[in-house]
């Protein structure tokens, strides 16, 4: 093993015992009924709300970025702490939908009727980011007959990671290991397949990030979705699902997003456009969106560090490509 794979796993004595929760989760959550899964959710998120002080300094600061003084203090509180109990149903889900997957997806996801177009026998891009159900979407939508296939990046703990990808695809959705993945994304987009894609997070240029705009302040996004979709003409299809009070969850198409191969750089105007699409979602209905994740850690050259959250850092020299949205 390399030295950076060393560094970049999880040592043994944080592994194991999160290898046997893992597993200990996967013995008892699928046998529970839905309503009991709802009500785990919330008690367990309202516990993250209420201890984890240092992503709820975070989880502040980045809504104060997005709606300043349009929200008070107290709004702030009630949509961060429904945003944690959002993100423990998630992770329940995640292992009670795999079991019984058939039925349970059936039964508990809903397509809206706007969907109907990421059916359509042609090569698209599912783009989404880490809102609602990101995970199982996938999952159902394979169950659909539709072939699905998405990038994971591995996780520190190689143990749950193959747990987890094998949750992930028992419904016939592929999981490709984000290294080497380009060819193998190419070629599947050429045979019509759709692949889902995350487009909110931090992508350093090596790893094909560009500064966008994102709510305002920029921020770096992968473009390597938009130039996949540039290069196979793909269809960009903006998808959410969210979850009501009883579980279900409603699966929605918001935008479809064609690439414009006039503009004077198609891959960066693209990218600008996803980025748009997701976050008009975001800020109509936040509590589903993941605002615990430092989204704006890096203030490009030039801008003003001031706007930028207490978490946030200059760019060291050779850390990014100073590139930025088209937009700017």
């Amino acid at each position: 093993m390399s030295v950076a794979k060393k560094k970049n796993s999880r040592p043994w004595y944080r592994a194991w015992p999160e290898t046997a929760a893992l597993l200990f989760g996967i013995s008892w959550i699928p046998l529970l009924p839905r309503p009991a899964v709802m009500a785990l959710s919330r008690g367990i998120g309202s516990l993250g709300f209420r201890f984890a002080n240092e992503l709820k300094r975070v989880g502040f600061a980045n809504l104060d970025i997005v709606y300043g003084d349009e929200l008070s203090q107290t709004e702030k509180e009630i949509l961060l702490k429904k945003c944690y109990q959002h993100f423990a149903l998630l992770v329940l889900d995640i292992i009670w939908f795999a079991f019984f997957p058939k039925r349970r997806l059936e039964k508990w996801f809903i397509w809206d009727p706007s969907t109907d177009i990421m059916f359509k026998d042609e090569a698209q891009l599912e783009l989404t980011a880490h809102y609602g159900n990101w995970e199982t979407v996938g999952q159902c939508f394979a169950l659909q007959g539709a072939p699905i296939f998405s990038v994971a990046a591995p996780l520190k703990n190689a143990s749950a990671d193959k747990i987890f990808i094998w949750l992930r695809q028992r419904t016939g959705q592929v999981i490709i290991p984000q290294q080497g993945a380009a060819r193998k994304l190419m070629q599947g987009l050429r045979k019509k397949h759709k692949l889902a894609v995350l487009l909110d997070q931090n992508t350093r240029p090596r790893d094909g990030g560009i500064f966008v705009d994102v709510f305002g302040l920029q921020a770096p996004v992968s473009s390597a979705p938009a130039a996949l979709a540039v290069k196979t003409n793909a269809t960009v299809i903006t998808v959410f699902a969210v979850p009501d009070e009883k579980g279900n969850y409603m699966v929605t198409v918001h935008d479809s997003l064609y690439p414009n191969h006039e503009a004077e750089d198609p891959v960066a105007e693209l990218t600008q456009r996803m980025t748009d699409s997701v976050a008009k979602v975001i800020h109509e209905t936040p509590q589903y969106w993941c605002w615990m994740y430092k989204r704006w850690r890096f203030i490009p050259e030039g801008a003003d560090a001031n706007l930028y959250p207490w978490y946030a850092r200059k760019v060291e020299p050779g850390d990014f490509k100073y590139e930025t949205s088209p937009n700017k």
